[in-house]
């Protein structure tokens, strides 16, 4: 169990990618159906202009330049970046490279060249909006689509994510579903889904039985050894006094310092964690940084969360109740997923892939 901050998600550029595709793929459905309703016309026109606009510059209503050492104040004006707003899911992605690490708006335009002209497209579909939600008859059968593709490319499912994935020969085995859901780094693939290099769900049940026996037995015997006690109340208590110390201390380091540090940050990019623990690196980024750290927002986190949960600002709502209560609800997730997955084995049976069935 961790005392932690929360720390901003960085995509890549991939990431971006696939998801402006899917999204791209339910705006060419709605074109193909010739039917278009009003909040889809409302989202895809914002998923358009946002894409299609061009940093620009703010003026900073708090700006006071005679508080040059705050960070709200010092700024004259604040830069907006164009931003990805998905239609069919609720999160924004700033085009900035804070928020897209490996960011190229050449690259983006030219993977998605046509950004322009279908926005226009859009528009002058706006005398045939209908009011409404789309009826069922006329909705977008995902599904439908997913299993047509797969029984064309003879991809077959993965008994983890569910989703289909090519068939290999690999180390020694026939047909089993190739690596995927991972990252290229450190001159390696990360995080390949747990399903990956067994045999698909429809030949074997054997990556959910192993699933449970590596991954969620273990996981819920090491929860359970995390069970908050006393103790851990005043180190929560200590963690928020320092987060908010760590905000005054911000606040009160020289402009020209801060200045300093975010140009470092920005022309590092990702390679800035790497730099600021070296030897090289100056001492004042070092300082700034270990501030920056201790200002990310005090959250607890037990193992297998990849996310800690975020605490109360307020130390007198900081109490074991409510910590073992944060604990208790991810420990019966976790009984949960195991439960759900044991269901799923007890009731399996063989079954054709999905190119098995279009030739039956």
């Amino acid at each position: 169990m961790n005392i932690i901050g929360n720390m901003k998600r960085t995509y890549t550029y991939n990431d971006l990618k696939d998801r402006i595709e899917k999204d791209y793929e339910t705006f060419n459905f709605i074109i193909e159906s010739k039917h278009i309703f009003n909040q889809e016309f409302i989202g895809f026109k914002k998923f358009f202009k946002n894409l299609l606009k061009k940093q620009s510059k703010k003026k900073n209503d708090w700006y006071d330049p005679n508080r040059p050492d705050s960070e709200l104040c010092s700024k004259k004006f604040d830069i907006l970046y164009p931003y990805f707003e998905s239609v069919i899911t609720e999160y924004r992605i700033y085009l900035n490279k804070e928020t897209v690490a490996d960011l190229s708006m050449a690259q983006l335009y030219k993977d998605f060249p046509n950004l322009k002209a279908d926005y226009n497209l859009l528009l002058s579909l706006k005398d045939k909006v209908r009011s409404g939600k789309r009826p069922k008859d006329l909705e977008k059968d995902y599904e439908a689509e997913r299993l047509k593709k797969a029984q064309l490319e003879d991809k077959a499912t993965c008994g983890i994510c569910h989703d289909y994935w090519e068939q290999v020969d690999m180390n020694g085995q026939k047909n089993i579903i190739a690596d995927h859901g991972f990252f290229l780094g450190f001159g390696q693939r990360n995080n390949v889904c747990f399903g990956a290099r067994f045999h698909a769900w429809e030949k074997s049940p054997e990556s959910k039985i192993e699933y449970v026996k590596q991954i969620l037995k273990p996981l819920l015997k090491s929860v359970l050894e995390e069970k908050p006690e006393a103790s851990i109340v005043e180190k929560v208590i200590n963690r928020i006094i320092d987060y908010k110390k760590a905000h005054e201390e911000y606040r009160n380091l020289p402009n020209e310092m801060i200045g300093k540090y975010r140009r470092q940050v920005r022309d590092s990019g990702k390679y800035f964690a790497r730099f600021v623990r070296d030897e090289t690196c100056p001492e004042d980024i070092k300082k700034v940084h270990a501030i920056v750290e201790r200002m990310s927002r005090p959250s607890i986190m037990f193992s297998g969360q990849q996310v800690g949960t975020d605490l109360p600002l307020d130390t007198s709502k900081i109490t074991l109740e409510l910590l073992v209560k944060i604990w208790s609800n991810y420990k019966d997730q976790i009984q949960a997923d195991i439960d759900r997955f044991q269901t799923a084995i007890k009731n399996w049976k063989l079954q054709p892939t999905p190119k098995e069935r279009a030739n039956v």
